[in-house]
């Protein structure tokens, strides 16, 4: 007969065992989420954004430009001085910076109801330009106009506001409150936005990626697993595919000091600001559907997109530009 304390002690030790494998190495909860949530192409930049595009990010928006001025005065000012072209191409140039934010959410919405403005999962199979450099985007041109207008609900009221409500306190640049949100986004309704920012000040811009799973190794430290557009399954190199089957593919987060790091390009890690970046966690249930514009606000969205941060490194909307264009609407026949 077995002794019931030799019994006990192997009990014991299958439970450390099993814990061992569950918190101490971390693993990938979802070793599949690369190929299920990436794309055929690379995300792509763009240097401006029409008035269709922004008339489709969100909700109560006019579709003709022509008469915005009198019908939506405030969205043609917004659409002006801050969407057209500061959001895709902040530096004014011919190269633009990205479309992350669009690329994820994307995704997302369409694994989770099979298919989204017409384009089915899975998402790998919608190819188009893969290479690292001057990247075109997806083969289908809708495609690419979708994306675009998913990339514009970045700047939707909800999702400001959901910034500005993890910003406050400075709670965005403690990766626990992070880890947190995260781990509760997903467990009542899946995988979600999670956007990082280099430095500490979040109008600096950042990086938009799909979080999809949460570990914790049981010593104060865990893992935010994610899919990032800039790294695609569909291609088999070491930079691509590799990183993802190495597990690299993580957010590292200190629960004891609150810091964070994540391997944006190489070699130094994210942050690269001695004071700390910012992390927040964002619902697809609060971006995926077309939202408020902030200026329905009114002179008030100026103030409220000066405080926020955009992906892919686009700037703030100057609220003093912003102010001056005011005057000059009885010009244009305003009462």
């Amino acid at each position: 007969m077995r002794n019931p304390r030799t019994g006990s002690f192997l009990l014991a030790l299958g439970i450390l065992i099993l814990c061992r494998i569950e918190f101490g190495n971390a693993q990938n909860p979802d070793p599949g989420a690369a190929e299920k949530y990436g794309w055929g192409f690379r995300n792509f930049a763009d240097t401006m954004f029409t008035w269709d595009i922004y008339s489709h990010s969100f909700f109560g928006v006019p579709p003709d430009s022509n008469a915005a001025w009198l019908s939506a005065t405030f969205d043609k000012l917004f659409y002006e001085l801050g969407f057209r072209k500061r959001l895709p191409n902040p530096a004014n140039d011919t190269v633009g910076i990205g479309n992350c934010y669009g690329v994820s959410l994307m995704s997302l919405m369409v694994n989770r109801f099979g298919g989204y403005y017409g384009y089915c999962a899975p998402t790998s199979a919608w190819k188009g330009d893969t290479n690292w450099n001057n990247k075109n985007g997806p083969n289908d041109m809708g495609l690419h106009r979708i994306i675009n207008i998913m990339h514009g609900r970045q700047m939707s009221l909800g999702s400001i506001q959901t910034y500005l409500d993890q910003f406050m306190g400075f709670n965005s640049m403690h990766c626990q409150n992070a880890v947190g949100r995260a781990r509760e986004t997903i467990a009542k309704e899946g995988p979600c936005i999670v956007t990082l920012s280099e430095k500490q000040n979040p109008l600096d811009g950042g990086h938009a990626m799909i979080a999809y799973g949460v570990t914790d190794d049981g010593a104060g430290h865990a893992k935010i697993w994610v899919v990032d557009p800039n790294r695609i399954w569909a291609v088999p190199t070491p930079r691509d595919r590799g990183w993802y089957q190495l597990d690299s593919n993580c957010i590292t987060c200190n629960m004891v000091t609150g810091v964070w790091s994540f391997i944006m390009a190489g070699p130094q890690p994210w942050p690269t600001d001695p004071m700390g970046g910012n992390l927040m966690i964002i619902p697809l249930s609060l971006v995926g559907p077309p939202g408020r514009s902030p200026a329905s606000l009114g002179l008030a969205a100026a103030d409220l997109l000066n405080q926020i941060m955009l992906t892919d490194e686009a700037p703030k909307l100057d609220a003093e530009e912003f102010l001056r264009h005011v005057p000059r609407l009885p010009e244009v026949g305003l009462r």
